[in-house]
């Protein structure tokens, strides 16, 4: 194809203003305009004529490729090739179109009446003529207000009618399955895409450990008042013994020698411990307790303390258990599963979610699980440093809404429609998760199912006739929700009448 030739293939709804706005964007000096098969355009002579001035404004030298006979006539007229083909114009050479058609011949006689009647217009008209050219121009102003008014009254009224069909509330629960091993949704199964994510999350946690080691104990300690039963003073030496007198006596001793007075019910308080193998809690006894003395001073006196003997206690320290490490461990795991989950939710965007109950520890590494204390040690804490791999499910809510939305297929009926802007989706149960990261869940769908609604049958069925006539129309011909009958409003609103054109009635349709 030469390089300075440019095709433009017509389409049979083309004419003369879109062919040149066509002709405005092509470079070449030489444009071909082929036909289409079917459909004839710029059948007119004067919309060629207008083409051809179009490509000579532009420099352009036009030749056609058609058959129809009388573009041929017309092409023949202006002066321009026609070609059977595409291959034949670009062989052959092209006519020099001629662009003034409609030039009336030179006849000298229609010169001359052309003359008179210019010479006619110039001499003052009579009277009667004045008169009938006044009456004229009033009738042509009549005419054209009273064209103006019709014009007005058919073009300019609209109108806008609001329809509420009549409808039933559908909802459907639907089991999907989201298989990571999809690509695509498979809407008769009810299957969709699902996507298995992988990540690593750290947690530190700490807790008090629970082991308890007994590091030794206090020994108490009080008073005791010995009572003289003898007329002899007595000897109370260092040491001695004063017991409980219960099973299994708890033992003191004596903390200073002392001298006990002679007389009958003379007595004296000495300080006591509890022996060495009753420390801690055991030697705290009560008042009136200890009530039996051993040794050489038996029978000889009497003791009893009148206080409760005091200061015996246990000591003991803190040490980790197996179960604190256990503990940890749960802890641990409780908290990277909690970190991963935050960190996807804060990560996901759009309409993907996290499917509940799919996050799962996968890796755990001895290096990733650090202990501060090991079982046995002594401490009053123990911390874990945990790391793992944790593996997640997520889905595409927007795929899952399509996959619901097939549920209501079965309400889908003829003469039946279902707005899916109308439509309400709730995630329901996840009923199971499989290692491979395959989920079953349940969404629910639900919304309404109205009664289809033909706007062009309404519009021609209520143009031109009054409003309540369109009303009575609409309400017998049409099944409607008899709780919200048809609301029509006009402009102007003083208009009782509905527009003449369809195209100025608008005609909406709305869900109850």
């Amino acid at each position: 194809m030469p390089s300075d030739l440019h095709i433009i293939q017509l389409d049979p709804h083309d004419d003369s203003v879109t062919v040149r706005d066509r002709l405005t964007f092509v470079p070449a000096r030489r444009v071909l305009l082929v036909w289409p098969a079917s459909g004839s355009p710029l059948r007119r002579k004067l919309d060629l004529l207008l083409v051809l001035r179009q490509a000579s404004r532009l420099g352009q030298r036009l030749a056609l490729v058609t058959g129809d006979p009388a573009i041929i006539e017309h092409a023949r007229d202006l002066h321009i090739s026609v070609f059977p083909d595409v291959e034949s114009a670009q062989q052959a050479t092209w006519l020099q179109p001629r662009q003034r058609v409609f030039v009336p011949p030179r006849d000298e006689l229609a010169r001359l009446e052309l003359a008179d009647v210019i010479l006619s217009q110039r001499l003052p008209p009579s009277p009667g003529q004045a008169r009938r050219r006044m009456l004229t121009r009033w009738l042509a102003f009549l005419s054209g207000l009273l064209a103006l008014v019709i014009a007005f009254f058919a073009v300019a009224p609209s109108a806008t009618i609001t329809l509420t069909p009549a409808s039933r509330q559908v909802f459907e629960t639907v089991q999907i399955v989201a298989d990571p091993a999809l690509t695509d949704i498979d809407i008769e199964n009810f299957r969709m895409p699902a996507a298995v994510i992988t990540l690593q999350a750290t947690s530190r946690v700490t807790i008090e450990t629970s082991g308890r080691e007994r590091a030794g104990a206090t020994q108490a300690q009080g008073l005791v008042t010995f009572t003289n039963l003898t007329d002899e003073p007595l000897l109370i030496p260092y040491g001695t013994i004063v017991a409980t007198s219960t099973t299994y006596p708890v033992r003191f001793e004596t903390l200073v020698e002392t001298t006990l007075p002679a007389g009958d019910r003379a007595s004296v308080q000495v300080p006591v411990r509890a022996l060495p193998e009753h420390s801690g809690t055991d030697g705290n006894v009560s008042p009136g307790a200890i009530n039996r003395v051993e040794g050489e001073l038996a029978g000889l006196v009497q003791v009893t303390n009148p206080n409760a003997t005091y200061g015996g206690a246990l000591q003991e320290r803190r040490i980790v258990t197996a179960d604190d490490l256990q503990r940890l461990l749960v802890l641990g795991r409780q908290q990277v599963l909690q970190r991963a989950r935050d960190t996807l939710l804060y990560q996901l965007s759009g309409e993907r979610f996290l499917v509940p109950g799919s996050l799962r520890i996968v890796t755990e590494r001895p290096e990733w699980t650090i202990f501060s204390a090991y079982v046995g040690d002594t401490a009053e804490s123990i911390s874990l440093d945990f790391r793992a791999e944790v593996q997640a499910v997520v889905v595409d809510e927007r795929q899952a809404r399509q996959v619901a939305y097939a549920g209501l297929a079965p309400y889908v009926q003829p003469g039946l429609e279902i707005a899916p802007e109308a439509l309400s989706f709730s995630r329901e149960d996840i009923l199971d998760i499989t290692p491979d990261g395959r989920v079953t869940f349940l969404m629910t769908v639900s919304g309404s199912v109205a009664v289809a609604i033909d706007e062009e049958y309404v519009r021609q069925r209520t143009q031109g006739v009054s409003v309540d006539e369109a009303r009575r129309r609409l309400e017998r011909e049409l099944l409607l929700d008899p709780y919200h009958p048809p609301r029509i409003s006009t402009w102007p609103r003083w208009y009782p009448r509905m527009p003449l054109l369809p195209v100025r009635i608008t005609v909406e349709v709305r869900l109850p």
